[in-house]
């Protein structure tokens, strides 16, 4: 198994710890520097919506977040990670605008996924001889036609069978109509919004701009690529659309070509456990996302039983990217058959009670959410602002192999932002607070910001965290982390119906 230990990284967006790259310099150096090793900048790109995940290009940073100068200095004290939005590209961008403007005519008609394209059942070359090729397209159109007409069986020309096997995170039909500039009706599949088109990974040229946008951000000093939806990549009718075997053929391509750069990949991928089991796995993958571990650690800190979380630490993959939170609200889908039925509902129905009417408000249906899987709320409001629970649950996920990455507003120990919720009524802005420098420098002296932040340079700087992890046998409600590198070691207690949180340094000296 693969076991690649890193220090703490921190996510964040450009402009949220201050106003843009240069103010987030200046904090990370000055305030947050002992409590982080890495930077995880979200969308740094223009974009025209989803607070950067509808992507112009990845060839430019926004300029309100400031200039490539900016984010060299950045990768020039810290291990950058960004996005590569490899799934869809905004309706925005030159290549849609001109798709729309010249439609067949445009260099990048096929950059995109049009319904009579995916419908179709030709896969096989045309016939050479000119009365039999009349003949296959004659067929084709007709079929094309009777599709289009048929009410019952189809809609905008694709079979309802194969509407309905397709997965993605909202309601409805992913294939929405546009209008071209001739006045010709296409119907195009978008995954997540009408302003995200998806692309069609199957054109070369698509390949291509992937690998000039890899080239570009390794310039800038990144060191990983963040894939993000990219387990949606992969179009083919039948099927459900989902991490099928030509996205997996798609990771490992981008995998290839990111590694000829020194970029290492992480996919990011919501969904059943054993599909982080199997990428992590691959060869060509670097690390992969702990989804579960969020759910479940609320689980075992609600109930005071740590039953479901051992079973999963147990086969937890090393070369793992922990979080307790993102960017995204935390996951539901991604503990199904490691958790009972009936203690994902109870332990989702905490959440949001603890999170009160602004949780219940931002989840689900509500607040135009993009996944209505995920449940909205700080990793601190979900835990009813407990303060040792919260240490507990962080102490635990430093203490696991592989990466930590802690969210801003969590590094922050932040509640649920009700004020920002109103004023956009977008669901995830409950856990998207904008921090000034001021607000910062007072939150640093809140106690429980102090504990994390130690927790945070232990992990950063031990010794005992480049040997060798072991969960040990304990109680239900114990929790024992050991690891021990030659003549260091460093064992974690936590009890999870008081939250008491020790750490035991060489046996004998508590140093937490």
């Amino acid at each position: 198994m693969k076991n690649k230990n890193s220090g703490v990284q921190l996510i964040t967006y450009a402009n949220s710890l201050g106003h843009n790259l240069s103010d987030l310099k200046h904090i990370l150096d000055h305030y947050l520097k002992p409590a982080i090793k890495g930077v995880h900048l979200l969308p740094l790109f223009p974009s025209s919506s989803d607070r950067g995940f509808a992507p112009l290009t990845h060839r430019e940073i926004n300029p309100k977040f400031g200039t490539s100068t900016d984010l060299e200095k950045l990768s020039s004290d810290y291990e950058l990670m960004t996005d590569l939005i490899v799934n869809h590209i905004s309706s925005q961008s030159k290549y849609f605008q001109d798709y729309l403007q010249k439609g067949d005519c445009s260099r990048y008609a096929n950059f995109f996924i049009e319904a009579q394209k995916f419908s179709r059942r030709w896969h096989h070359k045309k016939p050479k001889l000119k009365f039999l090729c009349f003949l296959d397209s004659a067929f084709e159109q007709l079929t094309k036609n009777m599709r289009r007409l048929d009410f019952i069986f189809h809609k905008n020309g694709i079979n309802r069978l194969s509407l309905h096997k397709i997965y993605r995170p909202r309601p409805g039909s992913p294939f929405i109509k546009f209008k071209l500039i001739n006045g010709a009706n296409r119907y195009l599949l978008c995954t997540f919004s009408a302003d995200q088109i998806d692309l069609n990974i199957k054109n070369v040229a698509v390949k291509k701009k992937f690998i000039g946008d890899i080239k570009y951000l390794k310039q800038l000093g990144i060191s990983f690529l963040r894939l993000d939806a990219v387990a949606y990549t992969g179009k083919k009718r039948g099927t459900n659309n989902f991490l099928i075997p030509e996205t997996i053929a798609f990771i490992k391509w981008l995998s290839k070509q990111a590694s000829k750069e020194n970029i290492k990949i992480v996919p990011e991928v919501h969904s059943h456990y054993k599909a982080q089991l199997l990428l992590a796995e691959l060869d060509e993958i670097d690390y992969v996302y702990d989804f579960s571990l969020p759910f479940l650690m609320l689980n075992a800190l609600f109930t005071g039983q740590g039953k479901y979380l051992k079973d999963w630490l147990i086969i937890r993959p090393a070369n793992s990217i922990s979080n307790l939170d993102t960017h995204d609200g935390i996951g539901v889908v991604d503990v199904k058959d490691l958790l009972p039925k009936t203690e994902i509902t109870k332990t989702s129905q905490k959440i949001i009670s603890n999170g009160g009417n602004a949780t219940m408000r931002a989840t689900g249906k509500n607040s135009e959410n993009v996944d209505v899987y995920q449940i909205n709320c700080t990793y601190f409001s979900a835990l009813a602002e407990n303060e040792q629970a919260y240490i507990a649950a962080r102490a635990i996920q430093l203490f696991l192999p592989g990466i930590p990455q802690i969210y801003y507003v969590g590094l922050l120990v932040g509640k649920n932002d009700e004020d920002l919720l109103r004023k956009t009524n977008i669901g995830r802005d409950i856990n998207r607070h904008f921090y000034k420098i001021k607000e910062i420098k007072k939150e640093l002296r809140r106690p429980v910001v102090k504990k994390l932040f130690k927790l945070c340079k232990t992990r950063n700087t031990h010794l005992a965290f480049q040997g060798k992890y072991k969960l040990k046998k304990s109680p239900d409600d114990i929790i024992e982390i050991l690891w021990t590198h030659k003549k260091d070691s460093l064992l974690l207690k936590i009890n999870l119906k008081n939250y008491t949180t020790e750490i035991i340094e060489n046996k004998k000296r508590k140093i937490f």
